[in-house]
């Protein structure tokens, strides 16, 4: 089964990778900044070595972003953000795992100091 995993940060200013560029994280000593980006390599190596990473990507400035509306009998564009809290989604990465326990253990792998994580099933359907 399929599962987005999504990224929420409030970096400011904005920028990747956001870790660096929240409070939280630069509470932290250099070594433990050192250690959990080698232990974010190293999940992405092993969820790509064993077929679970399907891919992934940064999103830009979450202020760049454009939002269209369907209002009226058209669609209306406005300009971002649009969250209604401090957190923008900053990425995602669509995995696949054999059920929602394993899933769950994966996306408890991406969580990080100055963002969140949801873990959302692809819609496959009838479901």
């Amino acid at each position: 089964m399929k599962y987005m995993v999504l990224l929420y940060s409030h970096p400011e200013p904005w920028g990747h990778p956001v870790e660096e560029f929240t409070p939280e994280f630069a509470g932290l000593s250099a070594d433990e900044r050192k250690k959990h980006f080698e232990a974010f390599e190293a999940l992405l190596g092993r969820l790509h070595e064993n077929g679970e990473l399907v891919g992934g990507e940064a999103l830009g400035d979450p202020a760049k972003a454009s939002l269209y509306e369907y209002e009226s009998g058209s669609a209306k564009k406005s300009e971002g953000p649009y969250s209604t809290t401090k957190d923008h989604l900053a990425g995602f990465f669509l995995i696949e795992a054999k059920d929602q326990a394993r899933a769950d253990e994966i996306a408890e792998e991406f969580a990080a100091p100055g963002q969140s994580v949801e873990l959302r099933p692809i819609w496959t359907g009838g479901e």
